[in-house]
């Protein structure tokens, strides 16, 4: 066994984690709404935001339990070398462009940031609830991300003392990995919005392509103990 309960749902939180933070169309809107109005505004998107996150890993986590029905069950190895072959292939090349986006113009998304601060957030949070949500839901990023982090990350947790809860701790976690971003993000927002500079664009760019750079080596790892030990 490769990996132990504990190593997969810490895996789950930063699943979570990376998802959200990097600097897309709703941690832009979340910084704008939070500046121009509240720090409750930028909490409600990433609420939102989270959500929708959520239901694209649990629709993921759905078709994926009918692709490996055998809680606890070790993967044949030819699906093991595929899942792992996939991921390296999706994950290491996504970690390298934030790396890119990171240290090639971090300008660029603060100026995107800086002129959209224009014009009052929604008088009612749940609005921002549901823009942080739509604008998960409907960019197809999200998506190929969860189905890519998903259908490496269930098999291996299903073959843990997991069994078959992996999938309800696994959305636990990863809710608790996304959450955490948006109350990092809050907290910016709130007491120190002058940090919210091309440096802070910068530093998250950079985590998040080491983290999913990180999870591509292991999955290089995994392919290369499934195809040839």
């Amino acid at each position: 066994m490769w990996l132990s309960s504990v190593q997969v749902l810490v895996a789950a939180f930063i699943i979570g984690f990376v998802a959200a933070a990097p600097i897309g169309p709703v941690n832009m809107v979340a910084i704008r709404r939070g500046i121009v109005g509240r720090w409750t505004h930028t909490l409600a998107c990433g609420i939102g935001s989270a959500v929708g996150d959520l239901l694209l890993f649990a629709l993921v986590l759905l078709g994926s339990k009918h692709l490996f029905p055998d809680p606890g069950q070790p993967l044949p190895r030819h699906v093991e070398i595929s899942l792992s072959l996939v991921g390296a292939l999706v994950l290491l090349p996504l970690g390298s462009y934030f790396l890119y986006k990171a240290f090639k113009n971090p300008l660029q998304a603060y100026a995107r940031a800086r002129r959209s601060l224009r014009g009052a957030p929604p008088k009612h949070l749940i609005a921002d609830v549901i823009t942080g949500g739509v604008l998960t839901v409907i960019n197809p990023a999200s998506l190929i991300y969860w189905i890519t982090v998903t259908t490496t990350w269930l098999p291996r947790a299903q073959a843990t003392e997991l069994g078959a809860t992996a999938a309800w701790w696994g959305l636990t976690f990863a809710g608790a990995g996304l959450m955490t971003w948006f109350a990092i993000l809050t907290f910016f927002v709130r007491f120190v919005p002058n940090h919210l500079g091309p440096g802070f664009f910068r530093v998250v760019n950079v985590l998040s392509g080491l983290l999913l750079i990180g999870f591509g080596i292991a999955s290089v790892a995994m392919f290369v103990h499934s195809a040839f030990y």
